[in-house]
């Protein structure tokens, strides 16, 4: 894989966060910095998709999380479109495919 790619899009009128590539711990800022953008122009939902991504640290997992209950305070939900295989198997094993909506 590539270099990571943090992107902000569009998905059904709503915001996404698209990261691709290899993860790498400095590309936490960015990540956050992604959040930051698009959190605020979330009407009900946050898309974020995983396709081309096979790992993520625990701490960007952690700013998932924060992010995610920070969304259902305002009623809205944080949904993972199209992980890879590596990164369902990362949310199996924390347990976050139990509390984060997947597609």
């Amino acid at each position: 894989m590539s270099q990571i790619q943090i992107k902000t899009l569009q998905h059904e009128e709503e915001p996404l966060i698209d990261v691709r590539g290899q993860w790498v711990s400095s590309a936490l800022d960015s990540l956050i910095k992604a959040f930051q953008k698009s959190v605020p122009k979330v009407k009900s939902m946050l898309f974020m998709r995983m396709a081309e991504l096979d790992y993520l640290d625990s701490a960007a997992l952690g700013v998932i999380m924060f992010n995610m209950n920070e969304l259902s305070k305002r009623k809205a939900r944080l949904i993972i479109l199209e992980p890879s295989i590596e990164m369902r198997d990362i949310l199996h094993t924390a347990s976050l495919d139990k509390v984060l909506e997947i597609r």
